[in-house]
């Protein structure tokens, strides 16, 4: 099994109907057309630690090999969702995004 996590900074003028509208969009591919995600869920920080360096929401994903991770990285709807939804309400593109994966 394979964890992918993936954190956001957003832009100020990205409201969070904005913000969770389109992660969700991301989430629900698992049911339409990326079946590969096994598991999915999304949310605001809401650590009291203060640690989280500006970055405000977050996203895991659960796969069940690496393979299975690269068919979601190249699929061509997780493509459009990340570069038509999601990164247009990030402050500065690629640069407001953390990828950490891990295996279990």
């Amino acid at each position: 099994m394979l964890k992918h996590i993936v954190l956001f900074k957003f832009a100020i003028t990205a409201s969070e109907r904005q913000i969770e509208q389109a992660l969700a969009k991301l989430g629900n591919l698992k049911n339409t057309t990326i079946p590969q995600i096994k598991s999915f869920s999304f949310g605001k920080n809401c650590s009291p630690e203060n640690l989280n360096k500006g970055f405000s929401y977050a996203f895991v994903m659960e796969f069940l090999s690496e393979e299975d991770r690269e068919g979601y990285l190249k699929h061509h709807d997780h493509i459009r969702v990340a570069s038509d939804d999601i990164m247009p309400l990030t402050e500065d593109g690629i640069n407001s995004v953390i990828v950490l994966d891990y295996k279990f």
